[in-house]
């Protein structure tokens, strides 16, 4: 049994999912996570009840917390961080990655930036330090954010790419697992990068003057984006190996209804 599981433990990826009886419900589970980022800074920007000075739009998605779509992005932070909690990976890292991001994620939620809108009356936030309000602020938001987004840029980098195939190629064309690890690459760097714009501008902010240009929210979705597109790749909505795996799951299930 010990030997069994230790050469589970060397399998790559593809094999260990091919011989999990819940491959599906884990295949599942990363599009969910990738959903859940893909629509967030949509639900929370789309419809403003109120206006804004930045084009409509709030300075941050961390902002939104302080209005009508507060509740949204409470709640969507909180189940992407349980999806994360349930995430297992192949490795003792990804688990600790993933566990740490998820609990980063849950404190964005729950330490909220510092209020910059005093008369945000449609908000049931506007009075509120969040859950945890002591430790509510610019700050302690910024450092739960960028460990969040941190540690998901790192999966995306260095665990999503890991492949045991001798060749990126079959019959001179990329394979999908070749195709998906430049997805992986991208959306990686594309985090390090708005993490690291987010960083210089919180350090000159006040000598940069970019008038009514919602910096923050834009780069903050741009990562949040890429972070999706990195889970729904990884969850094979994107680039899939043959048929998406719900729709062959239907397939199977309909042939053996008619066996019956």
């Amino acid at each position: 049994m010990a030997t069994t599981t230790a050469q589970n433990g060397n399998q790559p990826d593809r094999a260990k999912e091919a011989d999990n009886n819940l491959v599906f419900s884990y295949l599942t589970l990363r599009n969910l996570i990738g959903f859940s980022g893909l629509l967030l800074p949509v639900l929370v920007a789309i419809y403003p009840s109120r206006p804004s000075a930045y084009h409509n739009f709030e300075p941050s998605i961390s902002d939104y917390f302080y209005t009508d779509r507060g509740d949204i992005l409470v709640v969507t932070l909180c189940i992407i961080g349980v999806f994360l909690f349930t995430y297992k990976g192949y490795t003792w890292i990804e688990r600790g990655l993933t566990l740490l991001a998820g609990v980063a994620g849950i404190g964005v939620a729950f330490v909220p930036t510092k209020q910059v809108c005093l008369p945000c009356t449609l908000s049931v936030h506007t009075n509120s330090g969040g859950v945890i309000g002591p430790m509510a602020g610019e700050n302690t938001h910024f450092i739960f954010a960028a460990t969040f987004l941190g540690c998901l840029a790192i999966m995306s980098l260095v665990y999503f790419p890991k492949t045991s195939a001798t060749s990126t190629k079959k019959n001179g064309k990329l394979t999908q697992k070749a195709k998906r690890n430049r997805v992986y690459k991208i959306c990686g760097w594309i985090m390090v990068a708005s993490l690291a714009v987010l960083g210089v501008y919180f350090i000159f902010y006040k000598k940069i003057d970019l008038g009514a240009f919602p910096i923050v929210y834009v780069f903050e979705t741009i990562a949040v984006e890429a972070f999706a597109v990195s889970w729904l790749t990884k969850g094979e909505t994107l680039w899939p190996d043959g048929q998406h795996y719900m729709v062959k799951a239907y397939l199977d299930t309909r042939d053996a209804m008619r066996k019956k």
